[in-house]
């Protein structure tokens, strides 16, 4: 059976039509798919554990996580942080938590992450009037210059209000915890308060 030349004209217009209207498509798919790259996340970046220390403060449990990003904007880690106090938020019950952000590059040592070390950090207590020097749920900040190649921070300290914290917490689409490379390679530690003593 051989279609007529009239039918094969119909058919050849109708695929015509249709393959310029699915390369529209493609195209308008893949330049809004180009300007969503462009937006930062709500929910921040991708991040790896380095460690977690979990603290008996006077009868209280207090959980402080130490996470890296790499060449990450002030805001972005901001939103990472807030992510991952969160996370783990809903993951371990406390009465403080507190996440800290440092660059890829930056220090690894305990004693270290500090000062131009941190690039942003959250504490939240969900009780606040529990613990002391917590007013309102969420104390966060973060530096908004960006990491040298040693991984410190020299911009200007940024602190959030709880209005603005609510709000970029709402936008959030993403709940994950940082990678945690191995079971191993994160340092869990229970100390006392009497052991942590000085390490704030």
């Amino acid at each position: 059976m051989r279609p007529s030349k009239r039918l094969v004209l119909i058919l050849s217009s109708a695929f015509a039509v249709s393959a310029a209207s699915g390369a529209a498509a493609v195209y308008v798919g893949g330049d809004r798919l180009m300007a969503g790259l462009g937006q930062p996340s709500p929910s921040g970046l991708g991040c790896t554990t380095l460690r977690t220390v979990k603290l008996d403060h006077h009868g209280q449990r207090w959980i402080r996580m130490h996470v890296k990003t790499d060449r990450a904007s002030g805001q972005d880690r901001m939103r990472t942080a807030l992510r991952v106090v969160g996370a783990l938020a809903n993951r371990e019950k406390a009465d403080l938590y507190q996440v800290v952000v440092l660059d890829a590059a930056g220090p690894e040592e305990r004693a270290a992450v500090r000062g131009a070390a941190i690039g942003a950090e959250v504490l939240f207590a969900p009780g606040p009037r529990s613990v002391m020097g917590m007013d309102e749920p969420f104390r966060a900040s973060y530096n908004d210059g960006k990491a040298n190649r040693i991984g410190m921070f020299h911009g200007k300290v940024v602190d959030l209000e709880l209005d603005e914290v609510r709000g970029m917490m709402a936008k959030m689409d993403d709940r994950s915890l940082c990678v945690n490379p191995t079971a191993e390679g994160t340092e869990v530690a229970q100390v006392s308060e009497s052991a942590a003593h000085g390490s704030q």
